[in-house]
């Protein structure tokens, strides 16, 4: 990828860095440009009449804001979605030139400042929203949130007239776009909700016809495109491969995780592994440890549940995920030896260690468990 002006000085001192500290890392995540560059095609073919917004807030759910933003930043988005000024900071900081939302709240001092272009924000609330016209006083771009009926954040029905009458009262604001969020996919409540929002945002859009993005769903919601009255939609698990309902797409997984083995023993029958001695061995096993724990993604509650793979071979957690530490039963590989590759995370959605997988033994949602992959880990863009 060409890199731009702002872009180049940065990555020379990061290259440079690099060499000046190298080390091997212990554990590697590994991101698959072409499966997320899939994965916004599909959407983008789905959805022929909207445009599709990547959503990057919480480290790009885990797979690394800065990598998924470079990847993206050549496609000519409409805008990146982040949840904070924080997020926005990084990425201007980094070079990415696209346009970026803010969909989380932002502190008002932030809101006001000027020194990221192209940034545009949310207001989630009618008293935000009060404060934010009697103080901005330069040229600002503005998303307005809609409240339909999650009621956690967002403009009530009875008070979009006054939202109106404010929004017009400044001629430093600009009503870029309008949004909201559906709680449910396929229930009355969705229908009910989808009702509200046609009528809010088309009443919006008259008071301001020049309103440029119109958003209600993320990436379930797809399913009800033609009912919604939108001209984009933001698209967050599906980028990253992981299909939120009974959607019919070719989705791919873009992130895999790999370690490697730290250590090899023989339990012997009735001895026990880990903390708590929740594993005893029924006979006599060889045992490897990952240096990976729940600090590093690898959910507790998998302890004697889950599974990695070592040599193509699934080797089962014995006892508590540690810290930092997770054993793995290795007796099926007679030739497993210290520092073999370890794949915590599978990209191949039928795998059993796959993050879809994963989230069923867990009893949780793939999100969770992706968003839990530390930010500190490295990542190196395939």
């Amino acid at each position: 990828m060409k890199l731009s002006f702002t872009q180049f000085p940065r990555a020379l001192l990061r290259r440079l860095r690099e060499k000046r500290f190298a080390y091997t890392h212990l554990i590697e995540v590994q991101i698959y440009r072409q499966e997320v560059l899939h994965n916004y095609s599909i959407f983008q073919l789905k959805l022929p009449t909207l445009q599709v917004a990547p959503v990057l807030k919480s480290n790009a759910y885990g797979h690394g804001l800065v990598e998924v933003a470079r990847i993206l930043d050549t496609q000519g988005i409409p805008f990146l979605c982040v949840d904070s000024f924080f997020e926005a900071l990084i990425l201007r900081n980094e070079g990415i030139v696209s346009p970026i939302l803010i969909i989380g709240y932002t502190p008002l001092h932030n809101l006001l400042k000027r020194d990221l272009p192209g940034v545009s924000f949310s207001l989630i609330s009618l008293q935000e929203l009060q404060r934010a016209i009697k103080t901005i006083n330069a040229l600002t771009l503005l998303h307005l949130k809609i409240d339909t009926g999650m009621h956690r954040q967002g403009i009530m029905e009875s008070e979009i007239e006054e939202a109106i009458t404010l929004l017009k009262s400044n001629k430093h604001v600009v009503l870029e776009g309008i949004f909201s969020h559906l709680a449910e996919i396929n229930t009355p409540h969705t229908s009910t909700q989808i009702a509200l929002w046609n009528k809010i945002a088309k009443r919006i859009h008259e008071a301001f016809p020049s309103l440029r993005y119109i958003h209600c769903s993320a990436t379930a919601g797809i399913v009800h495109a033609k009912e919604i009255y939108a001209n984009t939609m933001r698209l967050g698990i599906g980028l990253y491969g992981i299909n939120p309902g009974l959607l019919d797409l070719d989705l791919h997984p873009a992130l895999e995780m790999r370690s490697r083995i730290s250590s090899l023993r023989t339990v012997e029958v009735g001895e026990s592994v880990g903390y708590g001695g929740t594993f005893t061995a029924e006979n006599d096993m060889r045992i490897a440890t990952v240096p990976a724990g729940y600090s590093e993604g690898i959910d507790r509650r998998l302890s004697n549940t889950g599974s990695l793979v070592i040599r193509d071979t699934l080797c089962p957690i014995v006892g508590a995920v540690s810290m930092n530490i997770t054993s793995l039963d290795v007796s099926s590989i007679p030739e497993v030896s210290l520092e073999d590759e370890v794949l915590i995370i599978s990209k191949d959605p039928t795998a059993p260690n796959s993050i879809e997988r994963m989230a069923e033994l867990c009893h949780t949602i793939p999100y969770d468990l992706l968003v839990h992959i530390p930010e500190h880990l490295h990542r190196r863009v395939i």
